[in-house]
Parts: structure tokens; C-alpha cells; sequence
């Protein structure tokens, strides 16, 4: 599970924090919009993300809802 938050958006890119499991430290999520290839990467691991299993996760789910063009707040990622 990953608890994301949103942190900012502007026309260039979308950044959202991630938390594994909803414990610890947040990472970061960044979406460029205007990147050649438009892929979200992580911009800083979560502190319980050893592997990057989560953050790699998180980077689907924010390509998912920037792609429905639907920005919440905050949702949890149960898959």
C-alpha cells in the first residue's frame, strides 16, 4: 500500500509524495510534462523503500492519474 499526497502542480509537472505502507519518511514522485520522454520518476525515496518497489509503483499510479487528467489530493494505492 502507498499513501500519495499531492505536493505541487504547475503547467510543467506534477509532484506527489509517496509513503510505503503509511509509515516513515516520504519520497517523491516528479511527472514532467514537458520531458521527451514523459515518464514520472522518483525524485527522492521514501525512507522504507529499500528496493523501490513502492516508488516504482507510485510512479504508475501518478502516469495513470495524470493520463485520466484527475489530480486528487490524496489517495491510497492498495495494488
Amino acid at each position: 500500500m502507498n499513501k500519495l499526497k499531492l505536493k505541487e502542480c504547475t503547467s510543467e509537472h506534477v509532484i506527489y509524495y509517496y509513503q510505503p505502507e503509511g509509515k516513515g519518511d516520504c519520497g517523491e514522485i516528479i511527472y514532467i510534462f514537458t520531458a521527451i520522454a514523459i515518464e514520472p520518476n522518483i525524485l527522492s525515496p521514501a525512507e522504507n523503500d529499500e528496493f523501490g518497489t513502492y516508488g516504482h509503483k507510485a510512479c504508475d499510479k501518478v502516469k495513470e492519474l495524470v493520463d485520466s487528467r484527475y489530480l486528487p489530493f490524496e489517495v491510497t494505492q492498495l495494488k
